[in-house]
C-alpha cells in the first residue's frame, strides 16, 4: 500500500486500487500527436491489474512490529515482494496472455532498473538474496520466450512485435508512475515529477512528460498524451499517524477508516 504521512494522518491507498486508477487513466490515452500502440486493449488490462497479487496482503494489512505502523510498499519484504508479483502475473497471465506479459515485465524490471528505461528506480536487493533474484529473474524470462512465440503473427515482423511491446512496457510504467503522482501526494501540492521516457510513435525517440501540481487537485501534464482532459478518482483512507500496539489494533482501526473519493483533474500544461 501507498502511505503518505500528512497533517497528523497516515494517507492509504491500497496497491490494486491503485492500479484499477491507473487502467482508468490509460484508457484515455492517444492523441493527434501519441499514437495506441498495437495491442492496446491489453496494456489497459496490464496497468489495471499490475498490482492484482496485492489485494491479500492489503486486506490483511501488513504490520511492522518495530515501528508499529502499516508497511508501505518499498518497505515490503523483498521475498514477499516476489510472492505477490508472481500471483499477480500468474493470474493477469491465463486472463489475458500479452497482459500477463506486460505485467512480469513491470514486474522482473523492478529489480533490473526497469531494464533501463528508468535506471533511478530499482529494489534495492541485499547480498544474501541477490542469487535467487537472478534465478527468478532469468527464470521468468525463459517463460516469456513461450508467451511471445505464441502471440507473435509470424505473417509480420518480428522487430514490430517487439517494438509494439516495448511501447507498450513504456506506457505500463508511465501509468504507474502518473498514479503514484495522485496516490502518494495530496491535491495541495504543486510538486513538479517528470516521467518517462515515452514515445509519440512507434518510430520516435522517447520523451519526458512533467507532471506538476496546480495547488488544487489539478494536475498539468506537459506534453498532454490523453483524448481530452482526464477526471481520476483515488480511493483513500485515513488513520491516525501514531504507534499501534499491534497488528490487531491497526486492523481494526483501517477496518472503521472510512474510504474518501480524492478528486484529480489532468489538464494540457497552459502554453
Amino acid at each position: 500500500m501507498f502511505i503518505t504521512k500528512y497533517d497528523g494522518h497516515l494517507h492509504i491507498v491500497n496497491q490494486y486500487d491503485h492500479s484499477v486508477q491507473a487502467g482508468q487513466v490509460a484508457r484515455r490515452w492517444g492523441n493527434g500527436q501519441f499514437r495506441r500502440p498495437d495491442h492496446f486493449e491489453s496494456m489497459c488490462l496490464a496497468v489495471e491489474k499490475h498490482d492484482i497479487g496485492w489485494v491479500e496482503s492489503d486486506t490483511k494489512v501488513l504490520f511492522n512490529p518495530e515501528t508499529g505502523q502499516p508497511v508501505p510498499f518499498l518497505s515490503v519484504n523483498l521475498l514477499q515482494h516476489v510472492e505477490f508479483y508472481g500471483k499477480g502475473f500468474e493470474q493477469v497471465r491465463d486472463e489475458d496472455p500479452y497482459a500477463g506479459l506486460l505485467v512480469g515485465m513491470h514486474w522482473i524490471g523492478l529489480y533490473t532498473n526497469r531494464f533501463g528505461y528508468d535506471p533511478s528506480f530499482t529494489f534495492k536487493i541485499p547480498g544474501e538474496l541477490a542469487s535467487l533474484i537472478d534465478e527468478n529473474t532469468i527464470r521468468q524470462q525463459k517463460e516469456w520466450v513461450d508467451l511471445k512465440m505464441a502471440l507473435w503473427n509470424r505473417a509480420e515482423r518480428r522487430s514490430l512485435f517487439e517494438d509494439n511491446l516495448w511501447m507498450n512496457y513504456e506506457l505500463v510504467q508511465m501509468m504507474d508512475r502518473l498514479s503514484q503522482y495522485v496516490s502518494m501526494l495530496t491535491q495541495d501540492t504543486k510538486e513538479k515529477w517528470v516521467l518517462g521516457p515515452v514515445r509519440q510513435t512507434l518510430g520516435s525517440e522517447g520523451e519526458m512528460i512533467t507532471v506538476q501540481g496546480q495547488g488544487n487537485g489539478v494536475v498539468a501534464v506537459d506534453p498532454f498524451p490523453f483524448d481530452s482532459v482526464v477526471e481520476t478518482t483515488v480511493l483513500r483512507r485515513k488513520i491516525p499517524d501514531t504507534r499501534y500496539a499491534s497488528h490487531e489494533e491497526l486492523y481494526e482501526v483501517m477496518e472503521k477508516a472510512e474510504t474518501e473519493e480524492v478528486v484529480w483533474k489532468l489538464v494540457p500544461a497552459e502554453t
